[in-house]
C-alpha cells in the first residue's frame, strides 16, 4: 500500500531528477504530490528532510540491484560490468520518458549540496556505503578467481563506484545515457593500478 510519505519520496526524487533541488520549491512538491503544505511538514520537517528520505530510498533501490549482481552466478568479470548497467537503464527509461540522462540522485545532490547541507551529506555518505558493500564483495570475486590483484577493496569499490559516478556526469552533461557504460571496459585496469 503506498502511503501519503511514499508519495511525498517518490514526487520529491521525480523533481529533484528532473531539474535540482533548489528549482523545487515546496509549493510545486505539495501540488504534484496531491497534499497541502501541513501534511508534508508531517513528515518532512524540511525540504532537505525530505531529500534525505528520497536519497536514501533510492540508494537502497540501486544498492539492491548491486546486491542482485553480486550474488548471482555470473562470473565474476561479468558482475563487474553489469553495475555500470544498472544506472546506465535507469538513465535509458528516463530518457524514453522526459527527453533527458537524469544523472544520479546522489551524484546530482552531492554536488549541488554536499559542501553546504549536512544532512544531505549524511545521506550522501550512507547511500555510498551502502553501494560499497556489494562492490567490496565482487572485488574480493575478483580477487579469488585471480582476474584482480590482491588490492584494498574498500578502496576498490571508491574506485568503482567513482567511475560509475563519472559515466553518470557523462551522460548527464551529453544527454547520452551509454556514456554510462564506456568507462565499464577499463575498471578493471584501473583497480589492478592499485595493486601494492
Amino acid at each position: 500500500m503506498t502511503t501519503t510519505r511514499d508519495i511525498l519520496i517518490d514526487t520529491a526524487t521525480e523533481l529533484f531528477l528532473g531539474r535540482n533541488f533548489g528549482a523545487v520549491g515546496t509549493t510545486e512538491l505539495c501540488k504534484s504530490a496531491g497534499v497541502n503544505k501541513g501534511t508534508l511538514y508531517h513528515y518532512f520537517p524540511s525540504k532537505s528532510d525530505l531529500l534525505a528520505a528520497a536519497i536514501e530510498r533510492y540508494a537502497t533501490s540501486f544498492g539492491q540491484a548491486f546486491r542482485d549482481i553480486a550474488d548471482s552466478d555470473a562470473a565474476p568479470e561479468d558482475k563487474l560490468r553489469q553495475l555500470f548497467d544498472v544506472p546506465a537503464r535507469a538513465n535509458r527509461d528516463w530518457k524514453v520518458r522526459h527527453g533527458f540522462a537524469q544523472g544520479c540522485l546522489v551524484g546530482n545532490m552531492s554536488l549541488e549540496l554536499g559542501a553546504v547541507d549536512i544532512p544531505v551529506r549524511e545521506a550522501i555518505k550512507h547511500a555510498l556505503t551502502t553501494w560499497k558493500a556489494p562492490v567490496r564483495d565482487i572485488l574480493h570475486q575478483l580477487i579469488e578467481t585471480g582476474s584482480l590483484a590482491r588490492i584494498d577493496c574498500d578502496k576498490g569499490a571508491d574506485v568503482v563506484i567513482g567511475l560509475i559516478q563519472g559515466g553518470l556526469l557523462l551522460a548527464k552533461a551529453q544527454n547520452d545515457p551509454s556514456h554510462i557504460t564506456l568507462l565499464a571496459p577499463g575498471a578493471l585496469s584501473h583497480l589492478n593500478s592499485l595493486k601494492p
